[in-house]
């Protein structure tokens, strides 16, 4: 695709990027030849301007950028002087100000030069009028351009900047080459500027060129893993509308599917051929197998290790098995999942065992658990049904020992309206999931569980969020004996209430806490980033866990803590005070528990 200048920018534009990157080469000559000249030539530098533009011109005008030059000298300095009007001119037209009134004056009387500039920017020109233009009659074109037409990012009423006509026409374009008509291009362009009136009109041509359509894949590279995984997991079909969206949905997939080491998808238009596009992909598989080991630390479980087994073709069928052996202080796992391919329906199906064992609060628990599982939907919007076996054994101490077990169905929802999926600053997480044993002969305690979840991000000022957190559980039952703990409610800890231990908010059973029939927690959380990486928060959480609604007591924690965007997530680390205990508790957490 190509462009000529005067496309990109208006003919008095093209002369100020022609100017200014005329100072650019200069400055690279000056710095480039610095090497040798000690002591720099001295002047002062006096630039009365408006606040708004006085960091850039700062910035950009050569009399200010090589005041410390070595090169410099009277002139020089003379020469900069005299474009130094010109310049300041051009600058201040990159942001709309096409009527400013410069004084410049180089007073050499003194023990050294003074260059003084008094600067009025003028009024700033603001869009008066805007015209996008669709050549050709495509409907489908013409209905993506009066989308675009509402979505125009320089109305009529905002100030012109050339920053932002740059991107309004990028934009533009893109709209076009993303969905369907993968040639698109601007077929002209043009700002009309009125500096009498502070006044600029806008008219953008766009030349949508064919509709174009997706035509067969292509695959490469697939030596260990069957085809069909890469077929499932595509969204393309051929004769689908082209999309760009769908290409990177197909890109994703692939490289979250774990099979694969890299991951190229392309679809590149063929001249004469809009009505098929073919999409290629070119794949390099990764080690099947994999053995890892790890140590960590949580102030929920204490010290931990983990030995995990991955394999991502087992049986040679591309079934994925997961494995892993964790030992912690207060907790003890064994489980392995096997994940099957993708079918051609979307769904994503899964079985699995987990051994568990934990002691907490005095309660000694143990737990075999069987399941299988079914998810299907978008990352947006994901739904999944299970059945699970559970058998579980328990000692409190002051009260005994028991066991229980329930065959349950269940069924999630999770909905992920978010910026940026690892570091939200805005939108919301929301999920429910539903639980239930209906027979007796199958669960010692028939039962129903609910529970609701929702964070909330807003952003406040240009550094800030405001995270809001709720959650609400219930257990619909005769009563709480015979109910495994899996299913009940327990709240404290480092993602529940800070500045209480792990689980120690729930329902007193001999000298143990143990879960109960009712949940209901909420946070609020202001974290302030200091800079791209770290941050400061305060907090104030509340909840409980019990098994009467009329004797329910809310325990309340706050505090202030630490961020750091880490690579696998935000890390944080928080000193909280429980209200109703007086005492402060260090927490660490990685992530969002959603």
């Amino acid at each position: 695709m190509r462009f000529s200048p005067a496309v990109l920018f208006p003919a008095h534009m093209l002369a100020v990027v022609q100017r200014l990157t005329f100072a650019a080469l200069l400055g690279v000559f000056l710095g480039s030849v610095t090497a040798g000249h000690a002591e720099p030539f001295r002047y002062e530098l006096v630039l009365q301007a408006p606040e708004a533009v006085t960091p850039m011109l700062e910035q950009h005008l050569d009399v200010a950028r090589w005041r410390d030059n070595s090169r410099m000298s009277l002139s020089q300095l003379r020469v900069a002087h005299r474009e130094a009007g010109r310049q300041i001119a051009d600058l201040l037209a990159t942001e709309g100000y096409f009527s400013p009134r410069i004084e410049a004056v180089l007073d050499e009387s003194g023990a050294v030069p003074t260059a003084r500039y008094k600067i009025d920017a003028g009024p700033r020109a603001r869009v008066a009028a805007v015209e996008l233009v669709l050549a050709g009659e495509d409907a489908a074109a013409a209905d993506a351009m009066a989308q675009a037409r509402e979505d125009w990012s320089l109305p009529v009423g905002q100030p012109f900047r050339q920053a932002d006509w740059d991107e309004a026409k990028r934009a533009l374009l893109q709209r076009f080459i993303a969905e369907r008509y993968a040639t698109a291009r601007i077929a002209s362009s043009r700002a009309d500027v009125d500096p009498a009136q502070a006044q600029v009109r806008l008219r953008v041509e766009i030349d949508s060129g064919a509709s174009h359509a997706f035509g067969e894949l292509n695959i490469s590279g697939l030596q260990r893993y069957p085809e069909h995984i890469v077929r499932r997991l595509s969204p393309i079909q051929p004769g689908d509308p082209y999309s760009l969206a769908q290409v990177l949905k197909f890109q994703t997939r692939l490289q979250d599917s774990g099979y694969f080491e890299s991951v190229e998808v392309q679809a590149v238009p063929q001249p004469g051929r809009p009505e098929a596009v073919p999409v290629t992909v070119a794949l390099r598989e990764a080690k099947s197998s994999k053995v890892g080991l790890g140590v960590g630390f949580s102030t929920n479980t204490g010290a931990r290790g983990q030995l995990a087994y991955d394999d991502h073709n087992l049986l040679d069928r591309g079934w994925r098995l997961r494995s892993a052996l964790s030992i912690e202080q207060k907790q003890q796992s064994l489980g392995l999942d096997i994940g099957l391919p993708i079918s051609a329906e979307g769904w994503r199906d899964s079985f699995g065992a987990t051994l568990l064992r934990s002691d907490v609060q005095n309660e000694t628990t143990g737990s075999l658990g069987l399941r299988a599982r079914r998810a299907w939907g978008s990352e947006r919007t994901e739904h999944a049904m299970r059945i699970e076996y559970l058998a579980e054994t328990r000692r409190v101490e002051g009260f005994g020992e028991s066991s229980s077990s329930a065959m349950t169905f269940g069924y999630s929802l999770t909905l992920r309206r978010v910026d940026t999926p690892s570091f939200p600053s805005r939108g919301y997480l929301a999920g429910i999931d539903l639980d239930t044993a209906p027979l007796s002969a199958l669960a010692d305690t028939p039962f129903v569980r609910a529970r609701g979840r929702l964070s909330h991000f807003t952003p406040l000022g240009e550094r800030g969020t405001l995270i809001l957190r709720g959650e609400l559980g219930a257990v619909f039952a005769s009563r709480r004996q015979g109910i495994p703990q899996a299913f009940l409610f327990r709240a404290g800890g480092d993602q529940s209430v800070r500045g209480y231990a792990y689980q120690s908010i729930g329902v007193k059973e001999g000298r143990a806490i143990v879960g109960g029939r009712y949940l209901a927690l909420g946070s609020a959380e202001y974290v302030h980033w200091l800079d791209r990486k770290w941050g400061a928060a305060v907090f104030l959480d509340a909840g409980t866990a019990v098994d009467d609604l009329d004797r329910r007591k809310l325990y309340a924690g706050y505090g202030v803590g630490v961020r750091w965007k880490s690579p696998v997530g935000p890390l944080s680390v928080d000193l909280a005070r429980g209200h109703d205990t007086g005492k402060f508790r260090l927490h660490f957490s990685v992530g969002f528990a959603f």
